[in-house]
């Protein structure tokens, strides 16, 4: 049974007051960060509903190139494992635990019972699937139409500011977030350290012309 005094389940998820939920044996699941919760190819038999944390969902290709497709946070489930338990087909994508995370697991026979006959699970259901497609057409769209150097300079920006001008990540992540490869990160920011716009170090960027880069943004 949820010990409903050390979680805030209803906060996040209000539609869980409607199904009654104290009448089932629901036991919150805990993953550490680093951790691989799904796996492309795995059956999708229950439904995520994420209390604490953070999880990124990737797709990985055969060559080991990884994109970013969302990030689940607390109040969210992963949209693609609903699709796929909902349909019946393997999970196509990798989530990986960003931040230790705890996760209530609903079974999807249950889940399926209480979207038939609750409304407020249809209604979350429903507005879940709608704004997750929308972020990854959004996503879709910045890959395909969006040159990659204004992509990242976008990037370093919103990740930094002008008090807190340091970011930790290597190239590598960076390429994962933003759909590209490790060497094309890698010469771009090397570009902007020519140009004295920031200083590069083992897995960190210090942004040293902050204005700069913004009047970067207005100009291309």
């Amino acid at each position: 049974m949820i010990d409903q005094e050390t979680t805030d389940l209803y906060t996040l998820f209000p539609f869980l007051k409607e199904v009654q939920l104290h009448t089932y044996d629901l036991t919150p699941v805990k993953l550490s960060s680093g951790v691989c919760a799904f796996t492309e190819g795995d059956d999708s038999t229950s439904i995520p509903l994420l209390l604490k944390g953070s999880i990124k969902v990737l797709k990985i290709a055969e060559s080991g190139r990884e994109i970013l497709l969302y990030r689940i946070k607390p109040g969210e489930t992963c949209i693609i494992m609903l699709s796929s338990a909902l349909g019946n087909i393997p999970y196509p994508a990798t989530a990986m635990v960003e931040q230790d995370v705890e996760a209530l697991m609903i079974p999807i026979k249950l889940y399926m019972d209480w979207m038939h006959h609750v409304p407020a699970v249809q209604n979350f259901t429903f507005q879940s699937l709608a704004q997750r497609l929308g972020s990854v057409m959004a996503l879709i769209e910045e890959i395909t139409f969006k040159r990659i150097d204004i992509r990242l300079i976008r990037f370093l920006l919103a990740h930094t500011t002008e008090k807190q001008p340091l970011l930790y990540q290597t190239h590598e992540e960076i390429a994962v977030e933003l759909g590209t490869v490790r060497e094309v990160i890698s010469r771009l920011l090397k570009n902007l350290e020519v140009d004295h716009l920031l200083i590069l170090s083992r897995g960190k960027i210090e942004i040293t012309r902050r204005q700069e880069l913004e009047k970067m943004l207005l100009i291309r």
